[in-house]
C-alpha cells in the first residue's frame, strides 16, 4: 500500500499532515508515503525533513529517497516487522 500526501497547498498545517499520514501508515503497515511538496521554494523542503528527522519519527520508517529535478517529492519507506 503506497500513501499519497500533496503539501503544496497546505502550507501551514505540514506538521499536522505528516504526523497523520504517519499514523495511516503504521496502522495500514504502508510500504511508503510519497510527499509532494511541488515547486515551492526550499523552506517547505525543510520542514518536511526536519519534521521526518525527529528522533520519535526516524524509528518508524527504513530510509528516505529525495527527488532533485523538477517537481518536488521526498518518498519514505518503510520495512515493517
Amino acid at each position: 500500500m503506497k500513501i499519497k500526501l500533496n503539501l503544496s497547498a497546505a502550507v501551514e498545517d505540514i506538521e499536522e499532515e505528516l504526523a497523520q499520514a504517519m499514523q495511516r501508515a503504521k496502522v495500514s503497515q504502508a510500504s511508503q508515503i510519497e510527499i509532494s511538496y511541488g515547486t515551492s521554494k526550499g523552506q517547505t523542503k525543510k520542514r518536511i525533513l526536519n519534521f521526518l528527522m525527529k528522533k520519535e519519527r526516524r524509528a518508524l520508517y527504513d530510509r528516505l529517497v529525495k527527488t532533485r529535478d523538477g517537481w518536488g517529492r521526498i518518498f519514505v519507506l518503510f520495512r515493517w516487522k
